[in-house]
């Protein structure tokens, strides 16, 4: 897809923003590009973080750890499979090494201030010092490198009063409203049932500001969760428009934006930004 086109649905119409034409991980890249660059100025050749078997954050870490030159170890989410999904597989190919966390174990992994999951001793006995990213991303480093994404924006030279964009741990939507003129919005979507503390995420990372709000009313029962309505949309959708969207993130976002444009706001000057994410559709049996 370009990276800007116009979007007509069902006698409605907005623009489209498509990270994933700047960088196939989409907004991740933007979350990882000055935690790596951060990681190299310290010193540290060696990447960690978490994540479950479809996970885009462990996905764009392996594959941009590869083109940086770093080693990359994801902590994953639950027992090893006989069989690993197509996104872990590719991590491996692009050398990442995989280290499987059974999942009371891995909920159990503290957090820091910071919103990062502290390694236990028996990790860093095992890998030795690494360069932490939290799940997800959504560090300092993280909201500062997508808040250029409004850079992006910027240099399009497009007129917008409203941003959308589907939620997972708050940094992107902290990142982009921190860098936001006054009179500009961004509403979240989030893609998880009652996550009511990214409300007080976003808030950590961009405190004092009045430009965002998250919607928690579009998980469509929880995360990753994709009932027959959602599916009839994303198919319909993409015929419709040739854009294609995955059920977990991007799909909600959009099928929420829509209602919303029906009941609150206008079609015109409405932006909805394309995180990417298009490898876990692979995931989903449709």
């Amino acid at each position: 897809m370009p990276l800007m086109q116009s979007v007509q649905y069902q006698e409605k119409s907005f623009r489209l923003l498509d990270l994933t034409a700047i960088h196939p991980s989409g907004n991740k890249y933007f979350k990882l590009k000055q935690n790596l660059q951060h990681a190299l100025d310290l010193g540290h050749h060696t990447i960690l973080s978490f994540g479950g078997a479809w996970s885009n954050h462990i996905h764009a870490i392996a594959k941009l750890g590869e083109e940086e030159g770093l080693r990359t170890l994801g902590v994953i989410r639950g027992e090893r499979p006989v069989q690993l999904s197509a996104m872990l597989m590719e991590a491996e190919k692009s050398g990442m090494h995989l280290h499987f966390v059974p999942r009371d174990h891995y909920r159990a992994l503290t957090r820091n201030e910071d919103g990062s999951k502290e390694l236990s001793q028996t990790i860093l006995d095992r890998f030795g010092e690494c360069y932490l990213i939290p799940e997800g991303g959504s560090n300092t480093a993280g909201v500062e490198g997508a808040g250029e994404i409004v850079k992006v924006l910027d240099e399009l030279e497009v007129s917008y009063r409203h941003l959308f964009l589907p939620v997972g741990t708050g940094g992107t939507l902290a990142g982009i409203a921190s860098k936001l003129i006054a009179e500009k919005h961004v509403t979240g979507i989030s893609a998880l049932k009652g996550a009511f503390d990214l409300n007080e995420t976003v808030e950590r990372f961009a405190p004092g500001l009045s430009n965002w709000s998250i919607d928690h009313t579009a998980h469509l029962g929880g995360y990753a969760k994709c009932p027959d309505e959602l599916k009839r949309f994303i198919l319909d959708f993409e015929l419709t428009t040739g854009v294609s969207l995955e059920p977990v993130y991007t799909a909600k976002m959009i099928y929420r934006m829509l209602t919303l444009m029906d009941d609150e706001i206008s079609s015109d000057e409405v932006i909805a930004i394309h995180t990417g994410g298009l490898q876990g559709r692979r995931g989903f049996d449709f």
